[in-house]
């Protein structure tokens, strides 16, 4: 922990050797000072060989978290070692030298410092940035026919594109939002997403996506952190996904990360509809969301201490998504604590948690939630009451529970539920058949297609 603190100060020191070494160079070469500008220099180079080897010192320590393309951060440390060496050449020659210290060695040996300077920049902002950071002016930034500037934006796929689901939607949304760290070039963690391959081979904690299960895939729970948590990703000041990105991944990675499934064959999809139509301007029902009063926010405080993520369901809103993918040990005793957000919960994932039928009973004044994800939890029939009384529920995930037909079949659904996932439950396909046909505008998947 303190190395990793130590390490993270590095970017924040490294500014001060550059700042003091040039301006030890513009005094030595720019300025014309008639008194004492031998200890002017003198001081100012001391300045940079004391900061210069302590920010060496926690750039050793940031090197050690690993997540670094090795022959980048060799060069990047062997120039700033030299950096290190010409600096304290320089002064021991000039106090060895007093007054005769401007020698032909001396110049070189400062040009040489300046060089290696530049050079130890160059590779520690390709580290950070990426390939060509420090040389590259290429920019985001179009002109268009009247010749005025516009930053370019990423043209979606519509509805009948043939791309594939992970190279026309997955993929520029992991480009925008974790190819900074996560590159070519720069594999923070030992982990790369610059292609599929990579994506799915993981990094030094092994697999980052598990398919078909958001519960331990590493990708999923940095997103669902708080932003104020130091593992949260895309980290805290870097653009954050937003709903419909998330929802979008969520939906990738439940459905088995596919890279060859085609975008329209599953835009009828809701989740795949709603993102490709996520650019259009709030509607009014969105509008109406912001009225509800601020969720209680010591009780946001009580849940997040246990790993819960509270995230808006959408920017200007109370309303919320509370999600137990980073808090599998959420149990019935952790349920009462969801009571005073209740009227602000909209989207409620309770999935691969330690919750029962018992716990599910706090949840009966949760009279705004539209989504519901009970998977692979250890509710069972008694708890499908408790479920008809949420009238505006629209999606529910019964996946992996001990509910059988006799509970789908007794399951007094709200006039807006659209769709069931009930999978390796009790439930049989004549259930299913037999609910379907008592309410025929409600979709079941049962798992007997992609």
């Amino acid at each position: 922990m303190i190395i990793e603190f130590l390490g993270h100060l590095h970017p924040v020191f490294v500014h001060l050797p550059i700042g003091f070494l040039i301006l030890a160079y513009l005094l030595q070469y720019f300025f014309k000072i008639k008194e004492g500008k031998f200890k002017l220099i003198d001081f100012v180079l001391l300045l940079g060989v004391a900061s210069s080897l302590f920010a060496a010192f926690l750039g050793w320590m940031l090197s050690l978290s690993g997540g670094y393309e090795e022959n980048l951060l060799n060069w990047h440390r062997w120039t700033a070692i030299l950096v290190c060496v010409f600096s304290i050449f320089l002064l021991a020659y000039k106090w060895f030298k007093k007054g005769g210290y401007a020698t032909t060695l001396y110049h070189v040996m400062f040009q040489l410092m300046m060089l290696v300077l530049v050079l130890a920049g160059h590779f520690g902002g390709e580290m950070t940035h990426g390939e060509g950071y420090l040389f590259s002016f290429e920019s985001n930034v179009t002109t268009n026919k009247n010749g005025s500037n516009q930053k370019s934006v990423l043209q979606k796929p519509t509805d009948t594109s043939t791309l594939a689901v992970y190279a026309g939607l997955i993929e520029p949304i992991l480009s925008q939002k974790c190819m900074q760290c996560h590159n070519e070039k720069k594999k923070k963690g030992d982990f790369q997403m610059h292609n599929f391959e990579a994506l799915m081979r993981g990094g030094k904690n092994g697999k980052e996506i598990i398919p078909g299960d958001l519960t331990h895939s590493e990708v999923i729970k940095r997103i669902m952190l708080d932003k104020e948590d130091d593992k949260h990703m895309p980290p805290k000041g870097k653009t954050q996904f937003t709903k419909y990105e998330l929802d979008l991944l969520n939906w990738w990675v439940l459905h088995g990360v596919s890279n060859s499934q085609i975008i329209k064959e599953v835009a009828a999809n809701d989740t795949i509809k709603k993102f490709l139509l996520s650019d259009q301007k709030e509607t009014a029902a969105t509008v109406v969301l912001e009225k509800i009063s601020a969720p209680d926010s010591a009780t946001m405080i009580e849940l997040k201490k246990i790993n819960v993520a509270i995230v808006p369901i959408a920017t200007g809103t109370n309303f919320i998504e509370v999600n137990m993918v980073n808090a599998p040990l959420f149990n019935d005793k952790n349920a009462i604590l969801l009571e005073k957000l209740s009227p602000q919960i909209m989207w409620l994932v309770l999935s691969d948690s330690k919750i029962t039928d018992e716990g599910l009973s706090e949840l009966k004044q949760c009279v705004n939630a539209t989504k519901l994800n009970l998977k692979n939890t250890g509710i069972t029939n008694a708890s499908i009451p408790k479920i008809g009384a949420l009238n505006k529920l629209e999606y529910l995930n019964i996946v992996g529970t001990k509910i059988t037909d006799e509970g789908l079949l007794a399951l007094n659904p709200s006039e807006g539920l659209k769709k069931i996932y009930c999978w390796n439950t009790g439930i049989t396909e004549k259930g299913v058949q037999l609910f379907q046909k008592k309410y025929p505008k409600i979709e079941v998947d049962f798992g007997l297609k992609n």
